[in-house]
């Protein structure tokens, strides 16, 4: 079959995610389980691993945001993240989208968990706190394939998504600690 003739529009979780298998149209409802494979597939959230990289100068204590050049919320302030990629740690995760969002390299094992939230859209987002580190440290902020480069936030303000929001106001207010 040639790629023009493969259908470009089908339903969302109409094929099995082992074997890639189409469930007929009979099945409905999950966990579902593939006549192709056997294997029985339940709808679980999408795992987020969101980094807050806490930075300081001589104008104060900040942390890092991206502009998103990319949807969702394209040309929105958000802070550096994106799904954890199959059996990885979701702490690595939030080191490897730091890095590939901003160019700032950090260990994940000094990654810890501060906040694990729902989003509307069934996500489970996973914010990891970084230590603090000064801003002179930091490379230059350049463009990158998701982002306009980075920027440092001094102080709450509404980003792209409204648990980031929530997320970067509770760490102003101190209370990830």
């Amino acid at each position: 079959m040639s790629p023009s003739q493969h259908p470009t529009n089908s339903a969302p979780d109409a094929h099995c995610s082992s074997c890639g298998a189409r469930y007929g149209d009979h099945v409905t409802g999950w966990p579902r389980t593939c006549s192709a494979c056997d294997a029985v597939v339940y709808r679980n959230p999408l795992p987020v691993a969101i980094a807050l990289q806490p930075v300081y100068d001589t104008k104060g204590t900040s942390l890092v945001v991206v502009t998103r050049s990319i949807a969702p919320a394209r040309g929105g302030s958000a802070l550096p993240g994106g799904y954890v990629d199959h059996r990885e740690d979701w702490r690595h995760a939030v080191a490897r989208e730091l890095k590939e969002e901003t160019g700032i390299s950090a260990a994940s094992r000094d990654v810890r968990i501060v906040e694990a939230l729902s989003s509307p859209d069934g996500h489970l987002l996973l914010f990891g706190l970084l230590p603090e580190r000064p801003a002179a440290d930091l490379p230059q902020s350049t463009p990158t394939d998701e982002t306009e480069g980075w920027e440092l936030l001094y102080r709450p303000a509404e980003l792209a998504f409204p648990l980031h929001t929530s997320v970067v106001r509770a760490w102003f207010e101190g209370r990830y600690i």
